[in-house]
């Protein structure tokens, strides 16, 4: 028996490992505003909170300065750091089954939707989502994550909050989902880790894609 029929994804580091793009274009995006570039390494932390949040909360990047940060870092990433990217083991098969099995598929992220749909063209996904939501590409909405949740299952048809499941790689995943009262999966393949799942009290926690079939009740490729 079925447990969840709909499966809301986050995008970066869930569905597909975006990050090397990602960070190299925030190194960019310090170069070009005169700021000392950091390490890849401590850039991570990037990978899930909306941007103009960790530009201003990770690096006390003024709100006057933050915007010109931000058009940056989406030059290149536009130009560049969208091919810097490779899709999770399991993932394409896993979605492919959950769609083969009736369950509606949709996307909650904080990443712009337009760049969304760049990045799922680029490496044929589209087909395999029934609703997109990203934020907007001048970051006027400021979309929290529960934002974003609820307006997946409303463009899926998701009345029954009981039936819907939020996975993604981060904590602001687990609470966003908890705040559209859902529950939530922790993926250990992308940026977050188990303690960070446990703390913010994630319903599941799969260690693979496919993990993620036996949590919605999918039959096992």
């Amino acid at each position: 028996m079925r447990n969840y029929d709909y499966v809301i994804f986050d995008f970066d580091g869930t569905v597909i490992d975006t990050g090397e793009g990602i960070l190299r274009s925030l190194q960019y995006a310090f170069e070009v505003q005169g700021h000392e570039i950091p390490d890849l390494s401590d850039l991570k932390k990037f990978i899930g909170p909306p941007i103009h949040y960790s530009f201003t909360t990770f690096y006390g990047v003024s709100e006057e300065q933050v915007g010109d940060y931000i058009k940056s870092y989406r030059k290149r990433y536009r130009e560049k750091g969208i091919y810097e990217a490779c899709l999770y083991d399991g993932m394409v098969e896993t979605l492919k089954a959950l769609r083969q099995d009736g369950v509606k598929l949709g996307i909650a992220s904080s990443k712009p939707q337009t760049l969304i749909y760049d990045v799922m063209e680029h490496f044929h996904l589209t087909a395999l989502f029934d609703a997109v939501v990203g934020t907007q590409f001048d970051d006027s909405n400021h979309a929290g994550k529960a934002d974003l949740v609820r307006k997946s299952m409303e463009l899926l048809g998701a009345a029954n909050t009981a039936r819907v499941l939020m996975v993604g790689d981060r904590c602001f995943d687990i609470d966003g989902a908890a705040g559209a009262g859902v529950d939530s999966c922790g993926v250990l393949f992308g940026y977050g880790s188990k303690e960070e799942f446990e703390a913010h009290r994630a319903t599941h926690i799969a260690a693979t894609a496919k993990d993620i079939l036996d949590i919605v009740g999918v039959s096992v490729l």
